[in-house]
């Protein structure tokens, strides 16, 4: 119930027909190949990355990289946290490029160390076997470039990807470990070629079966990153912006409502007071309707009041805000237009929403 809270033409003859087919499962195992490897290579790209820079072995390359995907999984609030650090220290500009895709310019070293500490800079170097100078030099040029391939988008995923997390668990390090050294001799010793994709399906196989089940939807993590984008979206607004700028920037924000509550809560106030002022310096003829919606969960009347009621508290704090009354109108609509499955907690979560659209 509304509760916390978002894809032949046959050959002519038979040898035609041969040499088709030949080139056709080649080029179908190059390609499955080809996918295999961007599925499990990508640290792998890294390591390479880091390894030919800065002069190190793979295995140091590879522990380095270890240590820092450590560091990023103990953080409070995993990659998320780890972003913070680095606002914390006056980054917040190059974190956004990395989230946006811009150029991943190193960090300097001293700001490797401001934002990670000194302790953790000298377990890493201890660990990897490196200089305090290799260590903070190396991760200023790592980070960067690891944050943009966990971050697809734009999007902070809520844990470690598969690729990135075989360096954490033994098990599937084992397995995708196991996988390079085998693709790597198969290269080497030139073995053929149809042999590479059914290594790399192998591989891929049974990482997806070892790898440990069971991680919950966190609310929590969806919440704070759907804010900071928000309040983004909010301050990019540019003079003149139009309706649909305006409520693209209000919807990415998450208003969580207590279970059965219809009070706005305290962690959302400091975003609708900044919409607040936006939505004052809009034409006065532009008006907003502030939809409230639940997931499926309860009883269906009573979804559809407690969606009105929360409407109707969001209106009223912006009013209360000075936003001018005839400007905005409150909709309730219980569970009637769920915008993902409610099978799952993350497709309830993205149910229990409220939307703002132009009228």
């Amino acid at each position: 119930m509304g509760g916390s809270m978002s894809n032949a033409s046959l050959s002519r003859c038979g040898a035609a027909k041969e040499v088709s087919g030949a080139n056709s499962l080649t080029n179908s195992k190059s390609q499955i190949f080809s996918e295999g490897v961007m599925l499990m290579g990508t640290m792998d790209l890294l390591i390479n990355d880091v390894e030919n820079h800065f002069g190190i072995s793979d295995a140091k390359a590879g522990s380095l990289l270890s240590s820092l995907l450590g560091v990023i999984q103990q953080q409070k609030g995993g990659l998320s946290g780890f972003l913070d650090r680095f606002r914390s220290v006056g980054l917040s500009d190059m974190v956004s490029g990395w989230l946006t895709g811009a150029t991943a310019s190193p960090i300097s070293p001293e700001s490797v160390q401001s934002a990670l500490g000194s302790q953790t800079m000298s377990s890493i170097a201890s660990r990897t076997g490196l200089s305090l100078s290799m260590v903070t030099a190396a991760l200023g040029y790592m980070v960067p470039r690891l944050v943009r391939s966990l971050t697809p988008g734009g999007t902070i995923p809520t844990r470690l990807p598969a690729d990135a997390m075989s360096y954490l668990s033994n098990t599937p390090e084992i397995v995708t470990g196991g996988a390079r050294d085998a693709v790597r001799t198969v290269e080497r010793r030139g073995l053929p070629r149809w042999l590479w994709p059914l290594l790399a399906l192998v591989a891929i196989l049974l990482a997806v079966l070892l790898w440990p089940r069971g991680a919950r939807f966190n609310v929590e993590d969806q919440i704070r990153m759907a804010s900071a984008k928000a309040s983004a979206a909010l301050a990019a607004l540019k003079p003149g912006f139009s309706a649909a700028d305006l409520t693209s920037a209000l919807n990415l924000e998450v208003i969580n409502f207590s279970t059965g509550s219809a009070q706005v809560p305290d962690s959302s106030m400091l975003f609708l007071n900044k919409a607040a002022d936006v939505i004052k310096t809009a034409p006065s003829t532009m008006s907003l309707e502030i939809g409230g919606h639940t997931d499926n969960v309860g009883d269906p009347a009573a979804n559809l009041a407690l969606s009105q009621q929360r409407a109707d508290a969001v209106r009223n704090y912006l009013i209360s805000r000075g936003v001018p009354s005839d400007q905005l109108v409150a909709k309730g609509y219980g569970d009637t237009k769920p915008v993902a499955s409610n099978d799952t907690d993350e497709g309830r979560f993205q149910n229990r929403r409220i939307e703002f659209t132009a009228r």
